[in-house]
């Protein structure tokens, strides 16, 4: 087993848990909208499971489950999560402009892009990217104004913004730049590679402490 499959195999571990813990941690949830993030972390963990198995024993490239479902489903998800945290608040209409951007560049990606045949759909994933760290900055900018600063560690939403936050913020030049740096620097490109699966695995950390310390709001 060499390190790349570890950490496939380690971040697979940390998703497996942030579900595992949301699912044992669901009876506070269940009459919340929070109760769909742990359906959310089930369908990543079986489409993670489903991918590697499939390139494992097929052999075959996974490339097109992240593209055309996985990294879709991931934005649209959050983009939702923060349309239901902001509902009653002055950024309600932020995460549906959000979204729609999101899936004008998507749709760019897939059509006019396409012929490029770039090695990953850094374009759609930029811009999902750059739309949600700013949904994720206008929760601590709220959170710093005193709005819920009182409880903040309680907040679900607090430590799922931190998890995603480190992710996305440092991950960002990594997808963003995928397409260059692939090929103008294979060795900084498979360093970076293990630095962002590091981030992932904050993520989903932090996800599992969303469970543990946090409450629905």
């Amino acid at each position: 087993m060499n390190k790349y499959e570890i950490f496939r195999l380690t971040l697979n571990f940390f998703e497996f848990l942030a579900f595992v813990t949301g699912l044992f941690f669901i009876s506070k949830l269940k009459y919340t909208y929070w109760k769909w993030f742990v359906v959310y972390l089930g369908i990543i963990v079986f489409a993670e499971l489903f991918s590697e198995f499939r390139q494992l024993i097929q052999k075959k490239p996974n490339q097109w489950l992240y593209v055309w479902f996985i990294i879709p489903f991931e934005f649209l998800f959050f983009y939702w999560l923060y349309f239901k945290y902001f509902r009653y608040t002055e950024y309600r209409r932020w995460p549906l402009i959000m979204s729609i951007i999101y899936a004008a560049a998507y749709i760019i990606d897939m059509t006019y892009l396409r012929h490029m045949q770039f090695a990953f759909s850094s374009f759609s994933y930029l811009a999902g990217t750059v739309l949600l760290l700013i949904l994720i900055l206008l929760f601590f900018a709220r959170l710093a104004k005193g709005y819920e600063a009182g409880n903040f560690k309680k907040d679900i939403m607090f430590w799922v913004s931190t998890g995603l936050l480190i992710f996305f913020l440092g991950s960002l030049p990594f997808y963003g730049l995928w397409n260059t740096i692939r090929v103008a620097n294979r060795e900084f490109f498979n360093s970076y590679w293990m630095v962002q699966m590091t981030f992932n695995c904050l993520m989903y950390l932090f996800f599992t402490l969303s469970f543990v310390w946090g409450k629905p709001k």
